[in-house]
């Protein structure tokens, strides 16, 4: 089987976002039971090879650069990044449609997030998937103006429309499954939940071994208030004032904050204000090295104010093997059980944060428990090939509604 997966974030060019880690995992998957896989993603500058060969994945990669300066005018500067969007998805469905003529396609697999199957899926040549992961139209409700400053209701139209022409709908998590069928007018019975992979083979759940106490809690994501940075930060001294063997490390890309300013440098200021803390910034970090302090963790804390449909980085947690203090939003209480595999805590509540970091930094039995049962669940529900195996039986349905239907 020829698949295609398209969707613009494909690693490392991307980064390792959770979407990139998606695409990269699956189409590893893929070829390794067999199938040809070509991925179409986008590339930032020219110097970036059009078309690559990743251990037998072929990606092409569409040359997108960005229309700042245009942002910035009044007015039409909303209007920008969707436009831009758009006329991306235009070059996607191009691309696709050349792809097809000379090497026939059996299926596509479009994420829904800023709409790049809009044009294609409008007059499909082959089976079309859409991959719900978060769509812009749910993300805008957690963000404030002033971080999103563009309009989203031109691509949030059209990922609709997306996701209503797909021959098969699949999202993480049972929550996303209800959030896009109400928004979409789409039955739940259409949309398959699927777990998002991970290549666990390539994950330690193994902590170094220390002379000292220190408990070391791990926060990975982007330095950026929706992600719950600055609950974080908050919640900093109150749990160094409780247990003072606990010590931070935070990795992740800096963001501006809502003035422009440096999240890092206003998170710092903020910590130092209380004291000296056992905080550390260690900025982005490649896989090899996130690898390593995963398993240096011993737990990990994930206080996001922003809707996740799944959170890799819970999932990444627990498949080295660590307990995770996560918010209990969108789909992470299906992937963090509560009790079980971590704790789960009110969105934006530093009491039930503190109360939550303080009680695992005190409890080491229960940490290797949670640890235990989170890895377990890894290695049984994201498992590469057992979500490649449950996707393709999906696509194999696409594959016959499509020749089913009236051309």
């Amino acid at each position: 089987m020829h698949i295609v997966l398209a969707n613009q974030w494909f690693p490392p060019e991307s980064g390792w976002g959770g979407v990139a880690i998606y695409n990269y995992v699956m189409a590893r998957a893929y070829r390794e039971l067999g199938h040809q896989v070509t991925v179409i993603a986008s590339r930032i500058a020219p110097n970036m090879p059009a078309i690559q060969d990743a251990e037998g994945i072929q990606v092409q990669r569409l040359l997108v650069q960005d229309a700042y300066p245009w942002r910035r005018l009044p007015i039409i500067g909303r209007y920008v990044r969707p436009l831009q969007q758009l006329l991306y998805a235009w070059r996607v469905n191009q691309a696709i449609r050349q792809l097809h003529h000379a090497q026939p396609i059996d299926v596509i697999e479009f994420a829904e997030v800023n709409a790049e199957g809009y044009f294609y899926a409008r007059a499909p040549q082959t089976p079309v998937v859409v991959r719900c992961h978060t769509p812009t139209f749910v993300l805008a409700r957690y963000y404030d103006p002033s971080e999103m400053p563009y309009d989203t209701r031109i691509i949030s139209q059209c990922e609709k429309d997306l996701i209503r022409r797909a021959h098969a709908l699949t999202t993480p998590s049972q929550d996303t499954a209800r959030v896009i069928g109400e928004e979409c007018q789409v039955p739940l019975n259409d949309i398959r939940v699927i777990p998002n992979a991970l290549s666990i083979d390539g994950v330690t759940r193994k902590s170094r071994a220390r002379s000292d106490k220190t408990v070391t809690i791990l926060f990975v994501g982007r330095l950026e208030r929706a992600k719950g940075v600055t609950v974080l930060a908050d919640a900093i001294p109150r749990v160094v004032r409780a247990v003072p063997h606990a010590r931070f490390i935070i990795i992740g890309e800096d963001r501006p904050t809502a003035r422009g300013t440096s999240q890092r440098l206003e998170l710092s200021r903020r910590l130092s204000e209380s004291r000296t803390l056992p905080v550390r910034f260690l900025g982005i970090a490649p896989p090899t090295i996130l690898r390593e302090w995963y398993a240096r963790a011993d737990l990990c804390v994930v206080p996001s104010l922003l809707y996740e449909s799944f959170s890799y980085t819970c999932a990444q947690a627990m498949a080295a093997g660590k307990p995770v203090v996560a918010s209990r939003i969108g789909g992470i209480p299906e992937t963090v059980e509560d009790g079980v595999t971590g704790v789960l805590v009110k969105p934006g509540s530093v009491d039930e944060l503190v109360q939550a970091l303080v009680h695992l930094v005190g409890n080491e039995k229960l940490r290797k428990q949670m640890g235990r049962k989170g890895r377990e669940k890894a290695e049984r529900e994201f498992n590469a090939m057992t979500v490649a195996q449950q996707t393709l039986s999906i696509y194999a349905r696409a594959i016959e509604k499509f020749k089913g239907q009236p051309r």
